[in-house]
């Protein structure tokens, strides 16, 4: 059979037109961008409205998405519903080499949501990396700037260095001072990271949202942050967390379980987890231990302990689960094990809470700010008080039901939509824009 002849200079026209293509696409943008900046002008003086324009770092969004990421997630999807003239700019990378991943789903889109992406197509006929460079370090910057954003929005308290230009007032979060508290909980090169750029973020921030009373406080009492700066924002609770008809749990499972789930990390106390699981096995507990959650770092005392324990056939690693198998795997448990040695707010709390699992915390920071009544309280560095609690919880169906009730009345208090109308009324205060709602809140 013979093979069609492909003359060069088709092969060449073809890649003329694919990378003539792409730059229409990005002059497109490029008069949008202009387009969008002279309608909000028009909006503004002549129509009289209190347009808010607010940029926002997403990369959270391109990772395995964790505690941070879940938390912008739920605030940029009910941003928009309480802030009628908000209008949000979406920033990580806004060009990607052929073989790089398309950007993932986004939590809000329409003509209130921006999202610059522009995937470089196969065949493109100048050298990708190198145009990609040139593209991320010039125009990157360049539409950034034209957004003219009023605001820029630091999720996770840092601007990344190519988004400055996006930054004319800076709102950032700080979830938990742990760096601080317990260098030894973090790597290395975390620490670093956090000790080169926390210092000026909390200085260039024209406000900071810390998501407890205990955050507001190590940054009031280590960082020396003025209080008037600080707004304490909680967190909320997804609404599929509360919804009463419990789904079934995985295939796999045992039959009956206590569940850690974060990051498995020092901070979270694995090895008091592992210990007090142990404890309790012996003490009667006939269940198993469930545990979700990638492996982090600093964890060889933690893998140590759950090679040696002599449960270790009970213990059970599901590694990253998403979203509706992870409230599947809480529904089915008989308590959350989380005796953290410190958290920022404690997310996984809530959620158990959620679906009328006890949760058994540690007595420390900012879970018994989230837990209330509803937590059963250990001393995180006592293996025998966490089995103490596991025993109780377990071994009582009274005690486990007046539990489950507290924890869903205390979980039904968070919400998202407050969260988003405290944190869009934080972004109007630093532009100087009309007040809708309370700049704070606290359940």
């Amino acid at each position: 059979m013979t093979r069609p002849i492909v003359y060069p200079w088709r092969r060449m026209g073809h890649r003329l037109a694919v990378t003539a293509r792409f730059f229409g696409h990005v002059l497109r943008d490029v008069l949008g961008t202009l387009r969008a900046r002279l309608v909000r002008w028009y909006r503004r003086v002549v129509e009289g409205h209190n347009v808010l324009v607010v940029g926002v770092d997403i990369f959270p969004f391109f990772e395995k998405m964790t505690g941070v990421g879940w938390y912008e997630w739920n605030l940029l999807a009910h941003l928009p519903e309480v802030d009628s003239d908000l209008e949000l700019n979406l920033y990580a990378h806004a060009f990607a080499a052929p073989d790089e991943p398309s950007p993932p789903p986004l939590p809000v889109a329409g003509p209130r949501a921006r999202f610059r992406f522009h995937h470089m197509p196969e065949g493109f006929l100048l050298p990708p990396g190198a145009t990609i460079r040139a593209l991320r370090a010039i125009l990157e910057p360049l539409l950034m700037f034209l957004d003219g954003n009023d605001v820029y929005f630091a999720p996770n308290f840092f601007v990344p260095r190519r988004h400055w230009p996006a930054v004319r007032r800076l709102v950032a979060t700080v979830h938990d001072l742990a760096f601080v508290r317990l260098p030894e909980t973090v790597r290395q090169e975390t620490l670093d990271n956090l000790r080169r750029h926390l210092p000026g973020a909390l200085f260039a921030a024209d406000a900071l949202i810390a998501v407890s009373q205990a955050t507001a406080e190590d940054l009031a009492e280590l960082e020396g942050v003025a209080r008037r700066r600080i707004h304490i924002i909680h967190e909320g609770v997804d609404a599929t967390f509360l919804d009463g008809t419990p789904p079934a749990p995985p295939a796999g499972l045992p039959a009956r379980y206590l569940l850690f789930v974060s990051t498995l990390e020092p901070r979270k106390n694995i090895v008091g987890v592992l210990r007090g699981f142990a404890a309790a096995a012996r003490a009667g507990y006939p269940g198993a231990l469930v545990l979700v959650g990638r492996w982090g770092w600093r964890t060889e005392a933690a893998r140590a302990e759950l090679a040696a324990s002599p449960v270790r056939e009970r213990i059970f690693h599901l590694d990253y689960v998403d979203r509706a198998e992870l409230r599947a795997v809480l529904a089915g448990a008989e308590a959350l094990l989380f005796p953290s040695l410190l958290e920022g707010f404690g997310l996984p709390v809530v959620e158990a809470m959620a679906c009328g699992v006890p949760a058994i915390v540690s007595r420390v920071s900012s879970l018994p700010e989230v837990a209330g009544e509803a937590g059963v309280y250990v001393n995180p560095s006592d293996p025998q008080d966490i089995a103490r609690a596991i025993l109780v919880v377990t071994g009582d169906r009274g005690e486990r039901w007046r539990l489950a009730n507290l924890g869903r009345a205390r979980a039904a208090q968070f919400s998202w939509r407050r969260a988003a109308e405290a944190t869009a009324t934080v972004f109007r205060r630093v532009a100087g824009l009309p007040l809708r709602y309370a700049d704070a809140y606290r359940v």
